[in-house]
C-alpha cells in the first residue's frame, strides 16, 4: 500500500469513535500508509447524537501535536465529514466558510431526522419510500456545490436485508446515473469507502458497477477511505481496492490533489 492515504477516519473527536489520534497514526504507520486524514463528524441536526460534539480547536491541537510527533514519517491532513441535510445547507455553508480544512467530505446519514441504518427508519416505509429520499438527498448534496469529495455514495445498500432483500444496484441506476452525471460535471470526486467490507458486503461503497459508470461518464480520480472508528480498521481492504481501481482505470488522488471544497 505504498504511498496510499486513508482519507476517511474518526478519532475520539467524533462522538461515535474510540480511537485516539495517536492510535490512528500508529496504525497507519503499521499499515505502511503515506498519510491519513482524520475527518471528524460535524452534524447540524439536533436529532443527531453528534450535534454539538465537535470542537475545532481541540481537534487542531491534536493535529498539530501529532504532526510534530510523527514528523516526516506520516502526512497528517485536516478534514471534516459533513452530514448533509438540505434544510441545514445554510449552516453548513457558514461553517465551511469559517474554518479551513485540507479535505471536506460530504455524506448523507439521516433522512427525516432519522439515521438511515436504524430500524426506526424503516417503520412504515415501502422499499421505494426508504431508498428514493436517500438518492434525492445525495443529488441535492452534489448539486449544492459544497463538497469536493462525496462519501460512501451507496451507503443505503446497508439497510437491513430482511426488510427489502439484497441491494440490487440496477434497480436504482436511474437515480445513480443522474447523481454521477452531476458529480462529474461539478468536478467533485468519489470516495471509495472500504467500511462496507466490515458490514458484510463483498465490495466497497460505492460498488464496482457504480464506479465503472463513474469512469464511463468521465470520472478520473477517487480517494480511499476506511471510515475507521477504531485503530484496527485503518486501511481496511486498501490493497485489494487499489488493485481493482487500477483495473478500472481510475486513479487514486495523490498528496497534492486535496483542494478542501468547492466554491462556497
Amino acid at each position: 500500500m505504498h504511498r496510499l492515504i486513508d482519507c476517511h477516519m474518526h478519532s475520539t473527536h467524533s462522538c461515535d469513535a474510540t480511537a485516539t489520534f495517536d492510535e490512528l497514526c500508529e496504525s497507519a504507520l503499521k499499515q505502511g500508509l503515506r498519510g491519513i486524514c482524520v475527518t471528524e463528524h460535524i452534524d447540524f441536526d439536533k436529532a443527531d447524537p453528534g450535534y454539538g460534539y465537535y470542537d475545532y480547536d481541540a481537534y487542531m491541537a491534536d493535529v498539530d501535536r501529532c504532526r510534530k510527533k510523527y514528523g516526516s514519517r506520516l502526512m497528517i491532513k485536516t478534514g471534516i465529514e459533513v452530514t448533509y441535510q438540505t434544510e441545514f445547507e445554510d449552516d453548513i455553508r457558514r461553517f465551511l466558510s469559517a474554518y479551513e480544512f485540507d479535505h471536506v467530505l460530504g455524506s448523507v446519514h439521516l433522512i427525516d431526522h432519522v439515521f438511515i441504518l436504524y430500524p426506526e427508519y424503516l417503520e412504515g416505509r415501502s422499499k421505494s419510500e426508504a431508498y428514493e429520499p436517500y438518492w434525492q438527498e445525495v443529488l441535492a448534496m452534489v448539486e449544492s456545490g459544497l463538497f469536493k469529495f462525496i462519501g460512501h455514495l451507496d451507503y443505503i445498500k446497508s439497510l437491513r436485508r430482511e426488510e427489502y432483500g439484497e441491494f440490487a444496484v440496477e434497480e436504482w441506476m436511474p437515480y445513480i446515473s443522474v447523481i454521477l452525471e452531476k458529480l462529474v460535471q461539478s468536478g467533485a470526486i468519489l470516495e471509495v469507502n472500504t467500511s462496507a467490507l466490515r458490514r458484510g458486503h463483498a465490495e466497497p461503497y460505492p460498488g464496482w458497477a457504480i464506479l465503472r459508470l463513474y469512469k464511463d461518464l468521465g470520472g478520473t480520480h477517487v480517494i480511499l477511505g476506511s471510515d475507521a472508528h477504531s485503530p484496527h480498521r485503518v486501511g481496511l481492504g486498501f490493497r485489494e481496492a487499489a488493485a481493482q481501481l487500477r483495473q478500472l482505470g481510475l486513479e487514486i488522488c495523490k498528496d497534492d490533489m486535496f483542494p478542501s471544497s468547492m466554491t462556497i
